[in-house]
């Protein structure tokens, strides 16, 4: 795939859970401990949970690839080479959490598509994975929230936008 693509974006969870043989238990083990540490460097983006960012090396990774950390309820930051940036999320009462974090990638990944910053891309995610823990099972989106995302990710952009102005 990653000769393939020109950007690869990955779910480090595929990377970091094993099974136990005996039990068939999930583990997580650090991303330096699998065969996939030697392919980070070629990852465009790495998104991890909160509870999966201890098996992530954050900073060595962020010198290769961006990281984007889903907090839930605290948001998400992203992580890059020089810099960080933690996004809000969104006021949501959580019903099933399930999903909500591929919902997420799937909100950055249809930014980053659009060609929105990965900043607002973030926020893009942070909609859709509030959208999917008000849900029982899978999420049920029509096309109308897409075009509901994108304005709020740019209502958000140009609020940040006055708000820095505002300070200059």
């Amino acid at each position: 795939m990653v000769e393939l693509c020109d950007v690869v974006l990955v779910d480090v969870q595929a990377l970091i859970r094993v099974f136990d043989e005996t039990d068939g238990a999930v583990n997580l083990v650090s991303v330096k401990e699998t065969g996939f540490n030697r392919l980070v460097s070629r990852i465009g983006f790495l998104k991890a949970s909160a509870e999966e960012v201890p098996y992530v090396d954050v900073d060595e990774v962020r010198k290769s690839c961006c990281v984007v950390v889903t907090g839930g309820e605290e948001g998400c930051t992203v992580y890059w080479k020089d810099g960080e940036v933690r996004m809000p999320t969104f006021s949501s009462v959580q019903v099933d959490p399930t999903g909500a974090g591929d919902s997420f990638l799937g909100g950055l990944v249809a930014g980053l598509v659009e060609g929105l910053a990965v900043p607002d891309a973030a926020v893009l995610g942070n909609f859709f994975g509030s959208l999917t823990v008000e849900q029982i099972r899978l999420p049920d989106f029509d096309v109308r929230l897409m075009q509901v995302g994108f304005l709020v990710a740019l209502h958000w952009v140009l609020r940040f936008i006055v708000v820095v102005h505002h300070y200059e």
